[in-house]
């Protein structure tokens, strides 16, 4: 899994998520920055909470989701179609449910190539009646996440990427700011990195009793 490749970075190969960020073969070997890609992609999934690359092919997957005992219910990932919906009774029993008795809100256009103005979280509400609680209580069958990586995500990544390999300070150092008789050097993320984390980031809702 990864969205950019070595290639993007060289000068002769150079991608458009990658324009200012040109890695010579004295900054590492494709093998090495192919690697540190690897790392970057989950650690940037993880810290947004979303996926960004479809499965091969991209098949329909099934989900199952703990249960809010309410009638919305926000899914743990970007829904794109669904193609069934079901609940899980405490015997294991599914039931299907009718598309007249529920209502997907989705994050993303229909293409799911771009998000929804101001959406970033997606729901299921259901009319009459609330979403058995517990664990893995229901059942979506349909596509989940993006349908390509947004241009932007490969832009984070390659940032990212490049930030480890040019490191402008000490890694190990905890020095947020320092001032010298020229300038006041503050280090962490750019704003390009901040502005496009705070763009995509999702954040589950956490329920309260």
């Amino acid at each position: 899994m990864a969205y950019i490749a070595a290639a993007d970075f060289r000068e002769r190969t150079v991608a458009p998520w990658c324009a200012g960020l040109i890695l010579g073969e004295t900054d590492g070997l494709d093998a090495y920055i192919d690697l540190l890609i690897t790392q970057v992609v989950t650690r940037v999934e993880l810290d947004l909470g979303d996926d960004f690359e479809p499965a091969g092919g991209d098949p329909d997957e099934t989900l199952n989701v703990n249960g809010s005992g309410r009638a919305r219910l926000y899914t743990p990932r970007r829904v794109r179609a669904l193609t069934t919906v079901k609940t899980r009774a405490d015997d294991g029993t599914l039931t299907v449910q009718a598309t007249s008795v529920w209502r997907l809100q989705k994050s993303l256009n229909t293409a799911g190539t771009a998000m929804l103005d101001a959406a970033r979280l997606d729901y299921l509400d259901l009319f009459s009646s609330v979403w058995p609680e517990g664990t893995q209580t229901v059942e979506l069958v349909g596509k989940f996440g993006w349908a390509a990586v947004p241009t932007d995500i490969k832009r984070l990544v390659a940032l990212k990427v490049y930030d480890l390999i040019k490191a402008k300070a000490d890694p190990l150092s905890t020095l947020v700011q320092r001032t010298t008789a020229d300038a006041i050097l503050t280090y962490g993320p750019s704003t390009e990195v901040t502005e496009i984390e705070d763009r995509y980031r999702r954040s589950l809702p956490v329920y309260a009793g």
